[in-house]
């Protein structure tokens, strides 16, 4: 199936220049980036438009290092930042470990080439792979528009199926990502009926030990609800414990028991609670590996 028409398309060069064609054609305009969301959205005419306003020549959305901020390292993402570069950037690979884990699981390589963190973080898909590191890691989202420009919390970001924050004239410019702890690791992984789909469920986790001792952690499970959900109750388990294979095992029984899921056409709820047992076992294991490596 082809696109409806479209009539008008735009390529900015700056962001203000963006921003004044969001507020002109207001809910008539959608934003290409990569286009691995949106275009098969089109071409199934499940979403129509009568202008496209194609962000690939903003520079600003580009940026991608560490900076320090009110004295603290964080690392700016910006929302143009392609899959290739989170998967395997040195940066990433060393003090970032949980989005190269997701970024690899991303489609094919002319996905990873072409897709970008914000057109991912923006379509909010329940089972795609970025949102669950971006929370995991206590991430904040830059969004402007000609209104202001707001910061959220990564917590408040994502509204529900495919919903964010983001409105019709506003744009994701960046994700802020403070450095870790010491002493911390993370990991993500996923189950996928094949390799590169979407997630049937995925678990990420970051930890902070003392010696063996948990002295925090942040755990979220996607795939299964209409948006990422927290796994408090494993958190808290966690909290204090001298980290061994038993406490593990406990604490990804409690993580199976207390996410909420759903049988749909990918799996049966019963068949979603086996695999977050095993997948939070191995990837609180993995996250607690490379906490220690960073000691």
């Amino acid at each position: 199936m082809y696109p409806a028409p479209i009539s008008e398309y735009h390529n900015p060069t700056n962001i203000e220049e963006c921003l004044n064609l969001l507020q002109q054609y207001g809910d008539q305009a959608k934003i290409i980036a990569g286009g691995q969301s949106m275009l098969p959205l089109l071409k199934l005419r499940m979403v129509e438009t009568s202008t496209i306003i194609d962000i690939n020549r903003l520079i600003e959305l580009q940026e991608f290092g560490e900076r320090n901020q009110e004295g603290k390292r964080i690392l700016k993402i910006g929302a143009m930042t392609r899959h290739k570069t989170l998967a395997s950037h040195p940066l990433v690979l060393s003090k970032y470990p949980i989005i190269s884990d997701a970024a690899k699981y991303i489609g094919d390589v002319q996905i990873r080439n072409r897709g970008t963190i914000g057109g991912s973080l923006v379509h909010a898909d329940p089972a795609a792979d970025l949102p669950v590191p971006i929370l995991v890691l206590d991430g904040t989202l830059r969004v402007l528009s000609k209104d202001g420009d707001h910061t959220y919390p990564a917590e408040d970001f994502f509204l529900g199926l495919m919903m964010t924050v983001v409105e019709e004239n506003d744009l994701l410019v960046s994700i802020d990502i403070p450095a870790p702890e010491p002493n911390t690791g993370t990991a993500y992984s996923k189950h996928a009926l094949v390799f590169g789909d979407f997630s049937v469920i995925s678990v990420g986790a970051r930890v902070t030990l003392r010696g063996d001792v948990c002295q925090s952690s942040r755990i979220y499970a996607g795939g299964v609800n209409p948006r990422p959900q927290r796994a408090v109750k494993t958190e808290e388990f966690l909290q204090g414990k001298t980290i061994n294979s038993e406490i593990l095992q406990q604490a990804s029984e409690i993580i199976s028991e207390e996410i909420d899921v759903e049988s749909d056409m990918r799996a049966s709820d019963t068949y979603r609670k086996i695999l977050l047992k095993e997948y939070g076992f191995n990837v609180l294991s993995k996250a607690i590996q490379r906490a220690k490596e960073d000691f």
